[in-house]
């Protein structure tokens, strides 16, 4: 930002920014960079020096924990990203202990392979009811164990502050980040993909429950004798919109060969989207009734939360045009009017790449907050 921007957004005078900022700039916790601002069209007076944060404040790695799939991602202070890895590793079946071992292994691994010598801190996105307050994970549907404490374990081993967040959330605070308009009022960002999650933001800021969780919104039942989800309820949301509910139905359609994945890769994914484009009967009807389920879980979000904005995110975005028709007829016969009219529904096409950078910005974010304390002090 420039420093007139800076003002604007905190109330403060020029002079006082100035004074600030330049106390930052001497301190190499803040760059100027006059060149950023070149060709934006100004005619009269000095172009604006946007001020950043120095890239040399050390750096934190974001992690994102799948089904037996890890993907991580080094960010410096400045906040750009300097590598990114996906790693294979079967994590399903390993008991607390191994499993954090396994994760510090690999966190180590990728700092070492980056050359990331000065990582001031981890963050970590987790499918399931992550208790952010004591940095243990209740309950994940991929990962064998619960109540696992998973941010003493892993700052025990590697030696860094880690920041556990449920991946929902995480993609909700990255959104929100990159788009000002859902940093105010109240914003609800449905993720779906793997599963089905939502973050729910007031104001900017991610709403905590009792236990410091986010909502396991995907597990609301809506039918008693729907298809098994993987939290061992029937009929959940998740059940029908996630990834591994569309391809399980998918591969038990006549034509098709027995199931042999649990959870599909995105090239299985964009296999079954492509065949129900191409006009597959039973694959668009797959989708149709998705779209409803979409449709009344959006309806659910609106008439019990009245949000002023409804994000519908994650990698199931792929299929949006085919969910669309039905999703929109359901939401339409399942809403009343007056509240539907208040809510307004976004589709963000986002990839798991969000996940990571929700907790890198968390991370990020703590940083600032540390730099900010021993200003203090």
């Amino acid at each position: 930002m420039a420093r007139v921007e800076i003002g604007q957004h905190l109330g403060m005078s020029p002079a006082s920014v100035s004074e600030l900022t330049a106390s930052f700039l001497d301190e190499g916790i803040l760059m100027a960079d006059e060149a950023a601002d070149q060709g934006t069209g100004l005619i009269r007076g000095r172009p604006k020096t946007r001020l950043f944060f120095a890239d040399s404040l050390g750096c934190v790695i974001g992690v994102w924990t799948g089904f037996n799939r890890i993907e991580l991602r080094l960010v410096d202070s400045a906040g750009r990203n300097r590598a990114s890895r996906h790693i294979e590793k079967p994590l399903r079946n390993l008991g607390a202990e191994e499993l954090m071992d396994v994760l510090a292994e690999t966190i180590t691994a990728f700092a070492k392979e980056t050359g990331a010598t000065d990582v001031k801190a981890i963050g970590l996105a987790c499918q399931g009811y992550v208790d952010t307050r004591d940095g243990v994970v209740a309950w994940s549907p991929v990962l064998g164990t619960r109540d696992l404490p998973l941010a003493a374990g892993l700052n025990e081993r590697l030696g860094k502050p880690v920041l556990i967040e449920n991946d929902a959330s995480a993609m909700a605070f990255a959104i929100a980040q990159l788009n000002p308009d859902f940093r105010s009022g109240r914003t609800a960002c449905l993720m779906v993909g793997d599963g089905v999650g939502m973050g729910f933001l007031i104001q900017g800021e991610l709403y905590r429950g009792a236990r410091f969780g986010g909502s396991e919104f995907g597990h609301v039942r809506l039918r008693r004798s729907g298809p098994q989800c993987r939290c061992g309820g029937r009929g959940c949301i998740e059940a029908y919109l996630a990834d591994y509910a569309l391809h399980r139905d998918a591969q038990l359609i006549d034509h098709r060969p027995a199931p042999t994945l649990l959870l599909p890769g995105e090239e299985a994914m964009g296999t079954i989207v492509e065949q129900a484009r191409a006009g597959d009967p039973a694959l668009l009807n797959l989708f149709q009734e998705a779209g409803e389920v979409l449709g009344d879980a959006v309806a659910i979000l609106i008439q019990t939360l009245e949000p002023d904005h409804i994000v519908i995110c994650g990698p199931g975005t792929r299929a949006m045009g085919l969910l669309r028709p039905s999703f929109e007829a359901a939401l339409e016969s399942q809403t009343i009017p007056e509240l539907r009219a208040l809510a307004a529904i976004h589709v963000v096409e986002s990839s798991l790449d969000l996940l990571t950078e929700g907790v890198v910005m968390q991370a990020l974010r703590e940083l600032d907050l540390d730099l900010a304390r021993l200003k203090a002090a």
